[in-house]
């Protein structure tokens, strides 16, 4: 994306200036125009899908259905068969196309003879995710509640009471109970209910609308590793407007050192002098400078932050007696206390799931800490405290 060739262009820009001040002695052409910087306030969380195949799913399901239409004598239930294919476009709205079939008996013309149809139906179903709409995305909420609405096309046939099948443009509603078993297997229940004109059942008379109204069960696979990831602009934005602070800052100690006039440098005499390198010694003690760094109210470890936790996990790897503590951070300007504390620690299991999930670090030698924002890494730039830092400590 767009956002990610500026973070590059300003990091580069960050390398060389920073490279100018040090020596002192390069000469060249200072840009005098300022970076305007546009203070961005926290934006709504998005989500996108990896791919395209990700959040598709199939169900497969069976229950009862019943058909409210002229009848005699008391309510017959059928089996219903159900399949559907779907797939989530975001986390709240989704589509899918469901086909549903089966027998129908209703009793006509009297409660004495039972007319015996099959039908075939084939829905357009819109999703809406109530439960993440109220409650926000979480991948693994165990129960889920989707209203949903559509409409179709059915087809009656093998019916005594006419020689010819009947068609009807049916609309429907209902509701789906969504119960997560596993990342890729869900268990669900769903209440369906359809409305079309009176001639399905091939007796135009008496009710004006005729309905089938069915209750399933069954399991839906879902396809793809990966389900939603989350995004905020506004955090991509704030760190853009402190890389610009930073160049700014830096232009400014150049010009300061190029208006200084360096004194000639003496002539060093190199001699030559063989040093024996020492056996690399393990020091646990050591400060890791790597740091995992987030945005407003996320614990996703952006792809940008991958890179230092990779470092930290190659750091573990060549130092088999060292442990590592994983300490969390929120800013203390966004949130209050009790939510920064709980924000801190997901970060900080963000990282070490990160840590034992793909680099094969044992659990036991991690330690995690969420400190919330009662201590501050960064007192002097609040944004920077969205962190997670490390520190190494010999094995017991």
């Amino acid at each position: 994306m767009k956002t990610k060739h500026v973070l590059y262009s300003m990091a580069l820009a960050l390398v060389a200036s920073w490279a100018f001040v040090e020596s002192g002695a390069a000469q060249v052409a200072v840009v005098e125009e300022e970076v305007t910087v546009a203070e961005m306030l926290p934006g709504k969380t998005h989500y996108y899908a990896n791919k395209v195949g990700d959040n598709w799913y199939i169900s497969l399901g069976a229950g009862a259905q019943t058909f409210l239409t002229e009848h005699k004598g008391n309510v017959q239930y059928t089996l219903a068969m159900n399949f559907a294919l779907g797939k989530w476009i975001t986390p709240y709205l989704g589509v899918r196309i469901s086909a549903m079939g089966g027998a129908l008996h209703p009793l006509w013309p009297d409660k004495e003879h039972m007319n015996h149809f099959r039908y075939a139906a084939v829905y357009g179903d819109l999703m809406w995710d109530l439960t993440n709409a109220l409650g926000g995305y979480n991948e693994k909420r165990v129960v889920s509640v989707i209203p949903f609405a559509g409409v179709g096309a059915a087809l009656a046939f093998k019916n005594p009471i006419n020689d010819h099948r009947t068609y009807g443009l049916p609309v429907s509603a209902g509701i789906k109970l969504n119960f997560r078993l596993s990342h890729y297997v869900d268990f669900f229940l769903e209440g369906r209910a359809n409305a079309m004109g009176d001639h399905f059942n091939g007796v135009v008379q008496g009710k004006q609308v005729e309905s089938i109204v069915s209750a399933i069960g069954g399991l839906t696979v879902k396809f793809g590793k990966d389900r939603f990831n989350a995004f905020d602009p506004s955090g991509e934005r704030i760190v853009i407007n402190d890389l610009n602070n930073k160049v700014n800052d830096l232009r400014s100690r150049l010009q300061d050192c190029e208006s200084r006039e360096c004194p000639p440098c003496p002539e060093v005499v190199v001699a030559e002098e063989v040093v024996p390198v020492p056996e690399p010694v393990s020091n646990c003690d050591a400060d890791l400078t790597s740091v995992v760094r987030f945005t407003i109210n996320s614990a996703v470890v952006s792809p940008e932050e991958m890179v230092n936790v990779y470092n930290i996990a190659e750091w573990m790897k060549k130092n088999p007696d060292c442990n590592v503590t994983v300490i969390g951070y929120a800013d203390k300007e966004t949130g209050t206390p009790a939510y920064n504390k709980e924000l801190s620690k997901k970060r900080a299991d963000a990282v070490v799931k990160i840590l034992t999930g793909k680099y094969g670090i044992k659990a036991n030698r991690i330690q995690m800490i969420g400190n919330g924002s009662d201590s501050q890494p960064y007192p002097n730039n609040n944004n920077w405290n969205r962190i997670v830092v490390f520190s190494g400590k010999a094995a017991k």
